[in-house]
């Protein structure tokens, strides 16, 4: 008897295949609510003493942050 694998299609591959999506999911950068981009990014404003000048760099932090809790 010869041992073939299993078809990709079977039960016990989709299940294995579905059962990863939810892991990799997890792993991806969801996109903020830009009004939490824009609280995160005036409360970096805020610290660095309300110094003008940094709005783009204090709003992709912002989504960097907020993309990845």
């Amino acid at each position: 008897m010869v041992d073939k694998e299993p078809d990709p299609k079977s039960p016990e591959k989709m299940s294995e295949r579905s059962a990863e999506t939810p892991l990799s999911r997890a792993g991806r950068a969801r996109k903020p609510d830009p009004a939490q981009v824009a609280q995160r990014a005036y409360e970096r404003f805020v610290q660095r003493g309300g110094e003008h000048g940094h709005d783009q760099e204090d709003w992709l932090e912002a989504e960097k942050e907020l993309g990845h809790q």
